[in-house]
């Protein structure tokens, strides 16, 4: 069984860098999903904003999820040397605890609503938690 970390002996990621790390992920995201549309998608009959943003979000959900589940590193967040990890153990986090945080996270936009209502409910936690399904996963990202 693990044991509960002090909150006190853990470095948690700073919210500028944070972000920077999430858009260096997106980028990569909607660059692969470009491509995709290009090389694969181009001939379908549906309109192009659709088509890529479905592609985007499918594109993002598994990378979140696949990175965050073996490692707790996207790319972006091994730039910072960031890591997502269980709020009570800062250990991995399981399977299931990982799905939930990637949920939201594989599209711009629900990931930006997901960060605004986060922030407003989580304003002065000691975890410094920013989005709600952080929350509901109970996962925190911290230095590595």
């Amino acid at each position: 069984m693990s044991r509960k970390v002090k909150t006190s002996e853990v470095e948690y990621a700073e919210i500028g860098l944070r972000i920077l790390s999430w858009i260096i992920d997106e980028f990569l995201i909607f660059g692969i999903a470009w491509f995709l549309f290009y090389i694969i998608f181009w001939r379908i009959n549906i309109p192009f904003w659709i088509l890529l943003n479905i592609i985007a979000y499918l594109i993002g959900f598994f990378y979140f999820f696949i990175f965050e589940t073996y490692n707790g590193k996207t790319l972006g967040k091994m730039l910072f040397q960031f890591r997502t990890v269980n709020e009570d153990t800062i250990q991995s986090t399981s399977t299931k605890d990982s799905l939930i945080n990637c949920l939201l996270k594989g599209h711009w936009l629900p990931c930006t609503i997901d960060f605004v209502l986060g922030t407003i409910k989580n304003l002065g936690e000691q975890q410094k938690r920013f989005r709600i399904m952080q929350n509901i996963s109970k996962t925190v990202v911290i230095k590595d």
